[in-house]
């Protein structure tokens, strides 16, 4: 089955308009929201996000532990140097 071309780009253009104008609300609404509205939608935009995540393979699982673990001695390090030697 093809994809209509035409439908296509209607659907795309009409996401490029909604995408539009939901940033220019967002910027017309940039600082009006409590710290706690906020914190709210950043919640609810991680638990969208998760949902649609992705599932990893149990290998790439432990890749990430391993990256993890490496950044986290890396940081340790550092923060050893910087209070032998000072900021």
């Amino acid at each position: 089955m093809a994809i209509d071309k035409e439908l296509y780009r209607q659907a795309y253009e009409g996401y490029r308009q909604w995408n539009e104008a939901e940033l220019i609300e967002r910027a017309r609404n940039a600082g009006k929201l409590t710290p706690q509205e906020a914190w709210r939608q950043y919640a609810r935009l991680w638990k969208f996000a998760l949902k649609y995540l992705p599932e990893i393979s149990a290998a790439q699982h432990k890749q990430r532990l391993a990256e993890l673990e490496e950044y986290l001695a890396k940081v340790q390090q550092l923060e050893s140097w910087r209070r032998r030697y000072g900021k």
